[in-house]
Formats: C-alpha cells, structure tokens, sequence
C-alpha cells in the first residue's frame, strides 16, 4: 500500500476525489479528505488499486505525490 498526498487546485478536483471515495473496488482510504482548496487530502491506497487511482489522478490533472512508499 502507498499514503498518497493530493492537491485539490479547483472544486471539480474535489468532486472528483470525492467519486473516487466512493469508487469501492479501489478501498481508498482517506486520512485527510478533501474539504477546502489548496489544502492536502492524504489517502492510502491499497496495492491493487495503485495503477488505477494513478492513472484517474493523471487523467484529471492532478499533483500529486507518494508519502508514504510502502504502508506495512
């Protein structure tokens, strides 16, 4: 598992992280959510799911970067 920290820039990206919460095949884990703009959201995501949670962060324009590389 990774701890990823994600800037929301705009409250689409807010939007958007909210629908990945709620994707729950991904069981992404949220320790900071996402509630005003400019602030972090930090969300452990499990391995399986680091592929595609990457790849939705990328795809809307996210920045992002890996906190923690490896949760034990």
């Amino acid at each position: 598992d990774q701890v990823l920290r994600v800037t929301a820039r705009n409250e689409e990206h807010i939007t958007l992280l909210g629908v990945l919460g709620e994707q729950e095949e991904l069981q992404v884990d949220f320790w900071r959510h996402p509630n005003s703009l400019g602030h972090p959201v930090d969300l452990r995501v499990p391995f399986p799911s680091l592929q595609g949670v990457k790849k939705f962060l990328d795809s809307h324009n996210f920045t992002y970067s890996i906190m923690i590389e490896d949760v034990q």
